[in-house]
């Protein structure tokens, strides 16, 4: 070897690189680097995820709870007559309890929510209205809305099928649906029952409607403290319709006008028709709208006592606020009480 080679292997005498040590921590400074992301993307992924799941509950509730709210704000009753069979009476407002602990959680009423269709023939706008709960295997509820155009003919006690044709499911995966009812009192109550109440309004003043989300993942270790409620509070502005009463009113309010009768024994000598001879039930008796001539109204005010008898006060209360509405295309067959 010359002196010069020997010079420079004694000066130089490893090639240039990276040590062990250097190359150790640089894989772990990336693996940290890569974890720390992974994990970062991971946890915004479940954020995602739990935010998507809430806010398809926070839908699902919503929609269960306006579609309930819906038919209970347009809630109608007519008060039974002291006199008249119950068994008769077609009006109810039944609420009990099948799966809740604090509450109801079927329901069933009448409530003015159908849109009547066009055409010449009358058409309703009340509906059946029965809502109801079932639990499934994996211990979640299904809510189910039966409805039913009109009213039935008598009295119906009990609840429809949820296989029944006309019921259809609102929303699956319940943890839990509790209805309560605000007495005339002030106090909540934890079910109603129309045919049993005495001295009552008949009507609660509003409803509280309770509903929680299944979480199956807490199926396991259920506790309903853990689960999101949604709650809403409908108040029931559509009072019980008492005949009777308005009818009572309406004759104390002639009588005075017509001082004891002397007015109405004044006209009939001068050859004047009474006014209740000529409309014994009062136009302002039924709203202040007056009947068409020829309209279903007029014949049931004109006839009123004829048609209480043949169909009662349920059923020709509403039909005396048809105005408009022709005999002939009533779809309901008046000769009966109209000559």
């Amino acid at each position: 070897m010359s002196p010069t080679n020997e010079f420079q292997a004694t000066r130089n005498p490893r090639q240039p690189g990276f040590t062990l040590i250097e190359v150790l921590a640089a894989v772990f400074l990336t693996s940290m680097v890569i974890t720390f992301a992974v994990s970062f993307y991971i946890d915004l992924a479940n954020l995602s995820q739990r935010a998507t799941a809430r806010t398809r509950e926070n839908l699902q509730a919503a929609s269960a709870l306006d579609r309930i709210g819906r038919d209970l704000a347009n809630t109608a009753f007519w008060v039974k007559a002291e006199e008249a069979d119950p068994f008769t009476h077609p009006w109810s407002f039944q609420a009990e309890s099948r799966f809740s602990f604090d509450g109801s959680d079927t329901i069933r009423f009448n409530t003015r929510s159908k849109s009547p269709g066009e055409g010449t023939f009358h058409d309703s706008d009340l509906l059946q209205v029965v809502y109801q709960v079932t639990s499934e295997e994996d211990g979640s509820l299904t809510l189910f809305r039966w409805s039913s155009p009109g009213l039935p003919v008598a009295y119906e006690g009990g609840y429809p099928s949820v296989d029944d044709e006309r019921s259809f499911v609102v929303s699956e995966g319940l943890g839990s649906l509790t209805l309560r009812f605000l007495g005339s009192e002030g106090e909540w109550v934890s079910s109603w029952d129309s045919s049993q109440l005495e001295n009552s309004e008949a009507l609660p003043i509003a409803v509280e409607i309770d509903i929680s989300i299944w979480n199956e993942q807490d199926s396991e270790d259920w506790n309903d403290e853990d689960q999101q409620h949604f709650t809403k509070q409908v108040v029931l502005y559509q009072r019980p319709v008492d005949l009777n009463e308005m009818i009572r009113k309406r004759d104390e309010a002639e009588a005075e006008q017509s001082g004891g009768g002397l007015a109405a024994n004044q006209r009939g000598a001068n050859g004047e028709s009474s006014s209740d001879e000529s409309d014994p039930n009062g136009d302002d008796f039924f709203g202040g709208e007056a009947a068409d001539p020829g309209s279903v109204a007029e014949c049931v005010r004109s006839n009123w006592a004829a048609c209480v008898e043949r169909w009662g006060e349920a059923r020709c209360g509403p039909a005396a606020t048809a105005t408009s509405v022709p005999v002939g295309s009533f779809g309901i067959d008046l000769s009966s009480i109209c000559p």
